[in-house]
Order: C-alpha cells, then structure tokens, then sequence
C-alpha cells in the first residue's frame, strides 16, 4: 500500500526514557503532547468549518476561531490551507484503509463482510464531519486529494474486488458482480454521511445515534449476506449470525 508523505501523517505520540523512569512528572504536559493536542484541535475545528463551507469557502481565520486560537497559531502547525485540508482527509481516508483488513480470501466470507460493514459504519460514526468532508471531495472529482491517496485507495479498492471475486470463483459467495458488489457496500454505509436531513425525516431525530448506526450496520449486513450467501446450512446459520 503507498504510503502518505511525512507531512500529511498523522504524528505518533512518543515518550521519552526520562518520562518512563519520572512517574512523578508523568502528568506534566511535555512539548510533544502539547503539539499534538494543539494539532487536534486544529484538525477537528477545520473538519467541521470544511464540512460545512467547503475547501473553497473556508477561511483559515474560521477555522482558527473555531478552535479557539490566533490565526498565526494556525500556520506554526500547518503549512497552508492545502495542507490542513489534506490532513482532514487523511485522518478519515487511513481508518477507511484498514477497515480493508477484514476481507481477506482466505477467510469466511459472511465473517469479513460482517466486520467490514461494521467497521465502516463504525468509522462514519467516530468521524462524522471529516467523513462528509471525503464524500463532497469524491463528489467534485477529488482534486484536492493527494496523490499518496488516491493510490492506496486504488489499491485497495482493487484488493477488495479481487478477494471478492476469489469468494465467488470458490462459490462461497453467490454469483454477482464483484466491482458492483463493492460499490453497494460502499454506498449503502456512505448514506449516513451523505443524506443526514433525510436521516431525520425518517428517524425523527436530529442526526443519528448509536442505536441507528448499530442497526444500520446490522441491517446493511443481513441485506449483504442474504444475497450473497449462498442458500444453504452456512446460509441458514450466517443469517442467525447477524446481530
């Protein structure tokens, strides 16, 4: 799988041998930790101010307010814009990339397309505003995604495909349409990120909860495997499988 340049991944938390053997200084905020809380904050108030307005409307002096800080702080984390924009995608297109872990050929098939609709509703829910920032890029042809990922997102989307296909040469899943298989996966989940007024027309509630994504994941997997499993006893014990 490509991997994104240095600048646009998310820094990992480190601690030093001085903090590991000074438990009485543990709760001191070091330098490190001070950045990557001051990064999140920026992170999550420029995916809600671009999940609202959009790259070209936002404004980094928004985006600054919004969490709280002089615009200039702003620019001491991220290079540009283009950079922080690029960062919000990131942060929601890695978690979508290794929610691909679960379909692998080798494995059950009614088991990974379980845990992979789960994980996807899972990651919609845990990042709600960067997910719908990913939908608009996809929608307007993704010209501000970076290279880096729009070539793993490729690549994986390839990789799903072809262990779909392997289930169906093995006849362990019905015959269908690998490509349009995946693509059914796809939108059926992205709905809660793209259609969240006709969510509440329906649900009567502002937005969804826990309860309308824990069976919105449910019911998108009993709809999957009831047609992509073949009609037999792992059929009859796949559907009871589904909670």
């Amino acid at each position: 799988m490509t991997q994104a340049s240095p600048n646009l991944m998310t820094i990992a938390s480190t601690q030093t041998d001085d903090q590991c053997s000074a438990p009485d200084h543990s709760l001191k905020p070091t330098a490190t930790s001070i950045r990557q809380r001051n990064q999140h904050m920026i992170l999550k108030a420029a995916s809600e101010e671009f999940s609202v307005t959009g790259f070209d409307a936002t404004q980094t002096r928004d985006i600054a307010a919004r969490a709280g800080i002089p615009k200039a702080n702003l620019y001491y984390y991220f290079q540009s814009k283009e950079n922080l924009y690029a960062r919000v995608l990131l942060s929601f297109v890695e978690p979508l990339l290794k929610a691909s872990a679960a379909l692998r050929e080798s494995d059950d098939p009614v088991v990974g397309l379980q845990a992979y609709i789960h994980a996807r509703i899972r990651i919609i829910q845990e990042n709600p505003h960067s997910s719908k920032v990913f939908s608009h890029e996809l929608l307007f042809g993704g010209k501000h995604l970076p290279e880096e990922c729009k070539n793993s997102l490729q690549a994986e989307a390839q990789r799903n495909v072809d262990c779909l296909r392997s289930w169906i040469d093995r006849g362990l899943i019905a015959p269908a349409d690998p490509e349009h298989l995946m693509l059914f996966i796809w939108s059926a989940t992205r709905t809660y990120t793209n259609l969240g007024w006709q969510m509440s027309l329906i649900t009567g509630t502002p937005k969804p909860d826990d309860a309308d994504y824990k069976c919105a994941a449910a019911t998108i997997t009993r709809m999957v495997l009831s047609g992509a499993v073949p009609k037999t006893e792992k059929g009859i014990k796949a559907a009871a499988f589904i909670t």
